[in-house]
């Protein structure tokens, strides 16, 4: 496979969302005024903070929650009801028609595009590589042949974990270290503060989350060169329907465009990442 071939094939597979480990046992439903209205089920994973998770209170909350509620407060033909479930329990319920939306941060690949439908973007992303305060390495990362001969640590089925796996098919002589975790996000940051990995690379408005919370000794560099190209093919993430659910799309997709355009969008954005995510829609 040649290195263009490569980027163009996992740009097309990458995934934002992260696989969450919990059961059903989260509903929420938004009333509508109107009496007639029809249910819409949403299901999440519940992870990962702050996308979408688990208040204190035992509430299901989040950007893409929040976001997703809205977007329905402008659409009252419909009821919305929210449950959490296994990550890849969302895709087959809503292929069996149990679920007719998936909302956890959701991005595009090939399989899923021939099998499901997806909204306009909720949310466009970008990629910081993070190193410990004071790392030379932090210097002189440009490239993918930069990170060889150093370790990471990632999840699998996650989009920077199956970057690296291509990357490493391709670069036999040239591998990169990857440590298989099962270990949250936070666990994974606290390994490269203790230097026990070189690097991490991952979103960047979740690691300005987590400064933001926990206010680690890490630096983030926005990565660049083809690091950017291969990570950055597919930016965006959106909710999910079935194939046949046209009209559910295209009504999500006018609410969207409408809590862009009015700022409650940017509000949310501001409100969990301290910067706007929001993604621009054409007149």
């Amino acid at each position: 496979m040649t290195e263009k071939k490569w980027k163009k094939y996992l740009a097309a597979g990458l995934l934002i969302a992260s696989v969450g480990l919990v059961t059903v046992s989260q509903s929420q439903t938004v009333l509508a005024s109107n009496t007639d209205a029809k249910t819409v089920v949403a299901a999440t994973g519940g992870q990962p903070k702050p996308f979408t998770y688990v208040d204190s209170k035992g509430k299901l909350t989040g950007h893409n929650i929040e976001l997703l509620k809205a977007v329905f407060k402008k659409l009252p033909q419909y009821k919305l009801k929210i449950v959490k479930t296994e990550f890849s329990s969302i895709f087959t319920g809503i292929s069996s028609g149990r679920y007719q939306l998936g909302v956890n941060n959701i991005a595009k690949n090939a399989e899923r595009e021939a099998n499901y439908a997806f909204t306009d973007p909720i949310f466009k992303n970008s990629y910081v590589a993070i190193f410990k305060k004071g790392s030379k390495l932090a210097k002189s990362v440009n490239s993918w042949d930069d990170l060889a001969g150093h370790s990471t640590v990632g999840s699998t089925g996650v989009n920077t974990s199956t970057a690296i796996e291509a990357y490493n098919k391709e670069h036999s002589d040239k591998q990169i270290t990857l440590n298989y975790s099962a270990e949250d996000l936070k666990a994974q940051l606290q390994g490269i503060e203790s230097g026990k990995y070189d690097f991490l690379l991952m979103d960047k408005p979740m690691f300005e989350y987590y400064q933001k919370e926990y206010d680690m000794d890490l630096v983030g560099k926005d990565v660049t060169g083809d690091l950017a190209d291969v990570l950055m093919g597919e930016p965006y993430s959106y909710f999910v329907a079935g194939k046949d659910d046209t009209q559910l799309v295209k009504d999500v997709n006018k609410a969207l465009k409408e809590v862009v355009e009015d700022g409650t969008s940017k509000k949310i954005n501001v409100k969990y990442f301290g910067s706007d995510y929001s993604p621009t829609y054409d007149k």
